[in-house]
Order: structure tokens, then sequence, then C-alpha cells
């Protein structure tokens, strides 16, 4: 498992494009929207030989309680998502040397993961742990807005509606 810094965005954005489960917090103008608000931003991947398995954008986060190193939304799995275990503990040891080099004090990943006892196991035995705050919605719902205004209104609950005709 190689770990490269990507600087082409055409590459990281048809990794992105071809997975399932993604946000925009791990999409390049993301990271160039947290560069631009002074923040340091590392797009990089884990290859499987010439093959990537996993891209996780990383952003250097100088907060009151100090410097963190975070993975917004991420580490991104191809299709395939073999060798969990071993991608992310090397993905660990590669945040490890640059939170040293940075001065971070922690790292923080939020993966968009089914919440699973595998899963959840996997983060444990690394030496993850819950975080004490959210930093990013944990749960989100889809609306599906390919049907009209009128048949999505109807689908929603009574005070629902109520409230957003209330707004109009």
């Amino acid at each position: 498992m190689t770990i490269k810094e990507v600087k082409d965005k055409k590459i990281w954005e048809n990794f992105l494009l071809a997975q399932k489960e993604k946000t925009f917090c791990q999409s390049w103008d993301w990271g160039e929207f947290n560069e631009a608000m002074g923040d340091r931003v590392w797009r990089l991947a884990a290859f499987d030989g010439s093959n990537i398995a996993v891209v996780f954008e990383t952003i250097k986060i100088s907060a009151r309680r100090g410097k963190f190193l975070f993975v917004p939304h991420g580490p991104v799995f191809s299709a395939e998502r073999k060798n969990a275990k071993e991608i992310i503990s090397a993905i660990l040891e590669h945040l490890k040397t640059m939170a040293m080099a940075e001065g971070a004090s922690f790292i923080r990943i939020s993966p968009i993961l089914i919440k699973t006892e595998l899963n959840e196991k996997i983060f444990k035995e690394i030496g993850f742990r819950p975080a004490p705050i959210h930093m990013h919605p944990e749960l989100t719902w889809e609306l599906d807005i390919t049907q009209s205004e009128e048949a999505i209104l109807k689908n929603m609950r009574k005070t629902t509606r109520y409230l957003i005709r209330q707004a109009e």
C-alpha cells in the first residue's frame, strides 16, 4: 500500500464519480474552499499497485482546542473495498507522520460508512474512539427531488407541509 498526494483534479474527481458512497466534503472544490478559508489541504490516495483503492482529503484545522488533521466524510473507498482494516491502518500511520510534522494534537476521521459492528470494530481495534462533538452531520437523509413539488409535499407529514406553506 502506497500513499501519495494527488495533484490532478481530473484523477481525483473521476475516482469520486465512480464511487457510490461519497459526499461533497471529499470533492476537489471543497478542498479549494477550505484552502480559501486559510486551512492547509492535502488530497491523498492509497494505491494498491497502480490502482487507487482509497482517497482521503485531509484538512489541517486550527481551532481553540488545538491544531488537528481532519478527514471529513472520508476515506472514500473504491467499489471493491478490500482490506479495509489494512488500508485504514496505513492511512493512520501516514496521518500520524503528517500530524507530527504539522504540530497537530490529534487526527479526526469521520467516514461515511454504514454503522455496522464490523465497521465499528475496525476503527476501535486501530485505536480510534468516538468523537465528543460532531463537525458535520453524522446522519443525513436524502429527498428525491425528481418528483413534482405536489408529490413531495404529499409524502411529508401534515405538520411539515403546514410549516412549509406557512413559510412561503
